[in-house]
């Protein structure tokens, strides 16, 4: 009876001690809280009643920020918008030792386009998971879906759109 009361307690202690192991999720916030060069590449498929419409492919290059929000690992990703290109965007993110899991959000704003004169889109983005490094280089793709309103060749067109954007930071070294 003592040994198996002695085995328990020592099963409980190696599981308390393994359980407190490792980084918290405050550590993996603060590794990425930081500026940031941004490169958003949209590649959006649009359709109008059906027919396809030439895509939104323009790069767009601007600076961000990740911020800690708690010890609990929440961060908010804030893109800065660039006039006449693209409006602000923001996701909040949850970091862990599995990554930094960004929430699925919206976009309602301007997108930059060479194929059309303008487009206002509102569409919906599917994050995913990025990988947490040392480096704190960030790579995703979003997918997406929804719609933009676009100006072409003299019309004002309501399109479906489907397709991803890409989005690469960078650290900016200060």
């Amino acid at each position: 009876m003592k040994s198996k009361h002695l085995i328990y307690c020592l099963l409980a202690f190696c599981f308390f001690a393994l359980s407190s192991c490792g980084p918290d999720n405050d550590d993996y916030a603060d590794k990425v809280d930081g500026r940031y060069k941004v490169k958003i590449t949209p590649n959006l498929n649009l359709k109008y009643d059906g027919n396809d419409m030439p895509s939104i492919t323009s790069e767009i290059e601007t600076t961000g920020t990740i911020t800690k929000e708690d010890e609990q690992g929440n961060v908010t990703i804030k893109i800065e918008g660039v006039n006449g290109m693209i409006n602000d965007i923001e996701m909040d993110a949850y970091c862990s030792g599995l990554g930094m899991s960004i929430e699925d959000s919206s976009y309602k704003g301007i997108m930059a386009t060479s194929e059309y004169e303008s487009a206002t889109c509102d569409i919906l983005l599917n994050n995913p998971t990025t990988t947490i490094s040392n480096a704190r280089v960030f790579n995703w793709n979003s997918t997406v879906s929804g719609q933009c309103e676009i100006y072409f060749i003299g019309l004002d067109m309501t399109c479906d759109v489907t397709g991803t954007i890409s989005f690469a930071l960078t650290p900016i070294i200060e």
